[in-house]
Parts: C-alpha cells; structure tokens; sequence
C-alpha cells in the first residue's frame, strides 16, 4: 500500500498492473506467499523464476485452480532477457517432460 501511495505520486493513474514474482523452488509455500500478498494488495498475476534448475513449478497449476491469477512470464536465468511470456501448452509439455 505504500507502494501505491509513491508510485501514484509520479503517475496518479498507477499502478497500472500488480504482479507477485515467486521463486519456483517455494513449491508449496507458494499458497501461502499469494494468499498473505493478497490480503495487502490486488494481484493481477504471476511471474514465476527459478526455472533454470531442478524447480519445474508445478504448483503453479495448483495456484492457478486455488486463485484464478493468470501466469504472465517465467524466469529462466538470472537476467531481465530470460523471462520468457508464458504458454499453457509449452509449460504442461515441460513439467510431463514431453519437450521431444
């Protein structure tokens, strides 16, 4: 909420979109991080990192039935240039390992 109140001061119209960025390693205490951010602020979706390494996000099916929150990216490596707009048919094919 403080946030809002400095960003509005350089842009009254802001924010534009609220995004909850989640470490894909959380696993499931990513129902609990979205659930608390919640009770502070709207969320307008996910962006999901860490994806680069053993994390396949799974949860975020579980996330995506419990809150309804569209996945707007995923985050493959460290820098601003691995997150990569997300797709439902590219991520399922991934986590069931069918990328052949």
């Amino acid at each position: 909420q403080k946030i809002d109140r400095a960003v509005k001061k350089l842009n009254p119209a802001a924010p534009h979109t609220r995004l909850l960025v989640l470490d894909a390693t959380t696993g499931q205490n990513a129902h609990s991080q979205v659930e608390i951010f919640r009770e502070a602020v709207d969320i307008d979706g996910l962006i999901v990192t860490k994806l680069d390494g053993t994390a396949k996000g799974g949860v975020l099916v579980a996330l995506a039935k419990r809150f309804g929150l569209p996945v707007f990216a995923l985050g493959v490596g460290e820098a601003v240039e691995d997150l990569r707009p997300f797709n439902a048919r590219e991520f399922a094919r991934a986590l069931m390992n069918l990328d052949n």
